[in-house]
């Protein structure tokens, strides 16, 4: 399970590293060391990391009704 908190840390860890990376879902899931088992969650995934990106962990918060993402 990935949650909005994993997305903001690892936006925030990858943008450390660098701050030119182009971020991707795929990205992500490859920094929490996860795989998506459908897909169906890469949309939400994207929302949160672009949200976080722009505006900081504020934002991202602002889908936590949608905040657990089911990984296997």
């Amino acid at each position: 399970m990935i949650t909005s908190k994993d997305v903001a840390e690892a936006v925030a860890a990858l943008r450390t590293e660098d701050p030119f990376v182009v971020l991707t879902p795929g990205l992500i899931y490859r920094w929490l060391g996860k795989r998506p088992s459908c897909g169906s969650c890469l949309p939400l995934i994207a929302k949160l990391m672009v949200a976080y990106d722009e505006e900081g962990p504020s934002t991202a918060v602002s889908f936590t009704h949608h905040n657990r993402v089911e990984d296997t």
